[in-house]
């Protein structure tokens, strides 16, 4: 199995040691494999830097445009110039406007232009903590597949990349397999690249036909849509103390083989919920304090 930074080489054995210790096949991605040297995607150089909150640099050949969601933007060649393209508006038409924005992405995209005559560069990162995920059409994604990811999984991309939206009419994955009813679909042409973010650290695990495995709803990221998407009530049916003390709900998340599945251990949300918990804790630590005192940062800050 390969280590899902575009380029890199597959895992030796001594490499297996280190990210998959127990040979379960589920492979930690580790961000010093993708950014040791820049990768090469139909003209463009970029590379990924970083550890936990990441940034892309991706190099902008002449008469070429980036696409990336907005917010992304954290710097470019002062030669290139900015543009936003409304998603309802574009060439593409209404409908892969609406399908892109039921996919969890904004009305509007921003594109990276650049028009000079030398080439140029872009550095993109995340708008929330989060690491970079580059997926491989034809390498990654089965040549002529598509990806299926959690509503606003997309960063980036290089190539031929359509973001779209994949609905799920299954009653009970629709409403507890914890990707709603409207899942980001990514399509691509070989050799075409879609970054995605995601949380924590990066698992990732290349299941065989009719394998199973059981995740946390949350810990979902991506799966190839030959991966069948399913759940798992947590307990008996009447095990309500499974279900409210558990802290897993009352039902888990199935992947069921084959293909890739991605997943993180720190979803936004679970992000959100911790900072807002820690948060609300020393306001009540503090309330006893003047107005006029400093606010105290969040105690897993200060550690």
């Amino acid at each position: 199995m390969e280590d899902f930074a575009a380029e890199a080489v597959p895992l030796t054995e001594e490499d297996r040691e280190i990210f998959d210790p127990l040979s379960s096949g589920f492979i930690w991605y580790t961000p010093p494999l993708a950014s040791e040297a820049s990768n090469s995607t139909g003209g463009h150089q970029w590379c990924i830097a970083g550890h936990d909150m990441q940034v892309l640099t991706m190099t902008v050949p002449t008469g070429e445009t980036i696409t990336t969601e907005v917010g992304t933007f954290m710097y470019m060649h002062p030669k290139m110039e900015t543009k936003v393209e409304l998603t309802l508006c574009s060439p593409a038409g209404c409908g892969e406007g609406c399908n892109r924005i039921w996919g969890g992405e904004g009305c509007a995209k921003l594109l990276l232009v650049n028009e000079s005559g030398e080439e140029g560069y872009v550095g993109l990162t995340p708008n929330f903590p989060a690491k970079i995920i580059p997926i491989k059409f034809g390498t990654h994604v089965a040549s002529g597949k598509s990806l299926i990811a959690k509503s606003g999984a997309y960063l980036s991309e290089l190539g031929d990349v359509d973001v779209g939206c994949n609905l799920d009419f299954g009653i009970t994955t629709c409403c507890f397999a914890g990707l709603g009813l409207c899942r980001q679909k990514l399509s691509g042409s070989d050799d075409s690249i879609a970054f995605l973010n995601a949380g924590g650290t990066i698992v990732y695990k290349l299941l065989k036909p009719d394998e199973v495995i059981t995740v946390d709803s949350a810990s979902v990221v991506a799966f190839e849509e030959s991966v069948d998407l399913g759940i798992k009530w947590n307990g008996r049916l009447c095990g309500c103390c499974t279900c409210c003390c558990g802290g897993e709900g009352c039902c888990s998340t199935t992947l069921k083989g084959p293909g890739r599945v991605y997943m993180q251990s720190m979803s936004f949300s679970r992000f959100q919920a911790a900072v807002s918990q820690t948060i609300e804790r020393d306001e009540a630590n503090n309330s006893g304090t003047s107005q006029s005192s400093p606010v105290s940062l969040p105690s897993f800050l200060t550690q």
